[in-house]
């Protein structure tokens, strides 16, 4: 092939298309989707290492107590499919959690679950106040310390 015949075929490529969908989602797949997307979360481990891939999804399962699939989905971040939606929210309540010295902050994907859009940056904590008086014990007074 010579350059003029390049440049003739390269001229007559486009890329306009009919106005039709290219393809579509059937119904009860997306729904299915959808479903499993519930019982999904993201978890992003904070440190500067890498963690041991292999290591997190032995060990994770045992630490919750409940069967699940993780999945990698890149560095530190990790989707978790849980079988029911009460181990989900057990473990999303049950945290902070750690592993190997790393925060483990947990996110509820939603939408379509673009988990480039989750910002991995809130972790409720306990925090225990030794010998506070018992004025201080209320709801109201702990939020305000807090």
């Amino acid at each position: 092939m010579d350059s003029d015949e390049i440049s003739r075929l390269c001229a007559s490529l486009s890329i306009k298309g009919k106005d039709e969908k290219v393809w579509s989602v059937k119904g009860s797949l997306q729904e299915a989707a959808g479903k499993k997307l519930e019982l999904c979360l993201v978890g992003k481990i904070l440190t500067r290492k890498h963690v041991n891939k292999d290591a997190f999804r032995a060990v994770i399962p045992k630490i919750w107590q409940t069967s699940l699939d993780i999945e990698v989905v890149q560095d530190n971040v990790f989707l978790f499919y849980f079988r029911n939606q009460d181990d989900r929210c057990r473990v999303l309540a049950g945290g902070p959690w750690c592993f190997d010295n790393g925060l483990l902050v947990l996110e509820k994907p939603s939408g379509a679950g673009n988990i480039n859009s989750l910002s991995f940056n809130r972790v409720a904590f306990w925090i225990q106040i030794i010998n506070a008086p018992l004025l201080c014990m209320t709801k109201e007074m702990g939020q305000f310390m807090g």
